[in-house]
């Protein structure tokens, strides 16, 4: 009996094996944009909560959770909404989503077999629905809704819906949907996503957006605006740039040559502090938050906005892009992690988890928080700069961080120079504020008057003392004359 049960294993292995097609599967594979979550994300407690929507699901994966059901009926409504005022039937929308029913599940990475055509497409057809209504509730507000508890324009449930549940990887709907859908409405064939975009200027924020690449879903978009060439997502607040022009250090060369006395002339000004040029160097096997980059000599400033996520660093300076850390922050940023993990074209690019990996090196404790915000780098509308510093300290836990050496090492070797802790050690310390500059220069000066005075004093001195001793010569050599001159008249 055993050799019979192995005997149909055998079998049954080599009709999967002979059944397998390799350009099958990768075709497959190309389709697929939503996914669960990695399982390097998804087994940290405090960043499970981020995959989970708080308010609607959209899509199979958390259709039916517990505390979902509520916004069901809400979709029920958005269906109905549409419908009257579109004046089209169900069976023209549901029709539209059959022709591309395939493509659409194809979509969906472990999508559960059991699920039929039917249930499928009704939820496609409702999630779908309830999108464009949310989207055209906030577009296009009318008076009548200004009651209502979901697609009013200050509605808390489209303000959660729209800025968070949207942007949950777990959480998408594909793209073709609202397209479908949308194209049924306005009665027009639609095979771009420029529709969407007044709806996205409006609802998200986002401009610019990429219509004429191939969009996958809301939270693809999303990322692409967030990190491509023209970047909606930075802030403008303007930023200052810290300087890192050398400070004149003639007042530090002087104590070479100065004796006792220019000593205590030194030590009666206000103190000059020379602990500077002591500064043991950074060690560049280490990864240095802002404050120690800062205290290296490192220069920080805001990036222009259409440079995205770019971050340069030039002549001492390093340029971050604009960020914002609020309360859906850690929550979008994850998703997006997610999101590059486990898409392999996004894989290969890697651009989010660069960007977080090094803003998690960067901001350690409230401190640098603190730094990049007196910056204008970071905009931080949470409680305080420790919840902020703790939003990226969370967000690097658990992840493939590999970073650009191209930007790494340069940045390193700069702070690894003592030379350089010590100008911005002096800068900060007597060029923070105009007093501090001007009791500097006062110093400077007195100690260069007192090394003239003192040079001039020894000067005076050898000077009479080569005075005395000309004379004495020639004094010298007269009294020899003169004996030369009696000598032959005694003899």
């Amino acid at each position: 009996m055993a050799e019979e049960d192995r005997d149909n294993m055998v079998i049954n292995i080599k009709n999967e094996y002979e059944s397998y097609d390799p350009d099958e599967y990768k075709s497959k594979l190309e389709k697929k944009c939503i996914y669960r979550w990695p399982s390097i994300l998804s087994i940290t407690s405090s960043k499970s909560m981020h995959r989970i929507p708080h308010m609607a699901s959209l899509g199979p994966y958390h259709h039916g959770e517990t505390h979902l059901p509520p916004m069901e009926h809400h979709k029920e409504r958005a269906l109905y909404r549409v419908l009257k005022r579109s004046g089209v039937s169900i069976s023209d929308l549901v029709g539209s989503l059959k022709g591309v029913e395939q493509d659409l599940r194809d979509s969906y990475d472990d999508l559960d077999r059991k699920l039929t055509s039917d249930s499928f497409l009704r939820m496609m057809l409702f999630d779908g629905c309830f999108m464009l209504e949310l989207f055209n509730a906030r577009l296009k507000p009318d008076p009548k809704d200004e009651d209502d508890p979901v697609f009013s324009v200050d509605s808390v449930v489209m303000g959660t819906v729209i800025l968070r549940d949207m942007l949950i990887l777990e959480n998408q709907i594909p793209l073709l949907v609202l397209r479908k859908l949308h194209g049924i409405v306005e009665k027009k064939e639609i095979n771009d996503d420029s529709f969407l975009k007044e709806l996205f200027e409006k609802a998200l924020g986002l401009f610019d957006l990429p219509v004429n690449e191939r969009n996958l879903h809301i939270l693809d978009i999303y990322r692409k605006c967030l990190i491509m060439e023209s970047a909606p997502m930075q802030q403008t607040t303007p930023s200052a740039q810290v300087s890192t022009k050398p400070v004149s250090t003639r007042c530090l060369s002087g104590l070479h040559v100065a004796g006792e006395k220019l000593k205590s002339v030194l030590t009666s000004i206000p103190t000059l502090d020379c602990r500077a040029l002591c500064c043991r160097p950074i060690l560049k096997s280490h990864v240095r938050s802002a404050m120690r980059f800062h205290e290296a000599g490192v220069g920080f400033k805001k990036g222009k906005p259409e440079n995205g996520l770019k971050i340069t660093f030039e002549n001492g300076v390093l340029t971050l892009p604009s960020i914002l850390v609020d309360d859906h922050t850690a929550a979008i940023y994850m998703n997006i992690l997610a999101f590059e993990i486990m898409h392999p074209k996004l894989w290969k690019q890697r651009k989010m988890i660069s960007f977080v990996g090094f803003m998690d090196s960067l901001v350690d404790t409230a401190e640098d928080v603190n730094l990049l915000c007196s910056r204008g780098i970071m905009m931080n509308m949470l409680g305080s700069d420790e919840e902020a510093a703790e939003v990226f300290n969370n967000l690097g836990v658990g992840i493939p961080y590999c970073p650009d050496y191209k930007l790494y090492n340069p940045l390193q070797e700069y702070a690894a120079s003592g030379w350089n802790a010590a100008r911005a050690y002096l800068k900060r310390k007597y060029f923070r504020n105009p007093w501090a500059a001007v009791s500097l220069l006062a110093a400077i000066v007195l100690l260069d008057l007192t090394f003239l005075q003192s040079f001039f004093s020894v000067w005076s001195y050898l000077f009479a003392v080569q005075v005395q001793l000309s004379g004495l010569t020639q004094s010298r050599g007269r009294s020899d004359m003169t004996t030369c001159k009696l000598t032959p008249l005694l003899k």
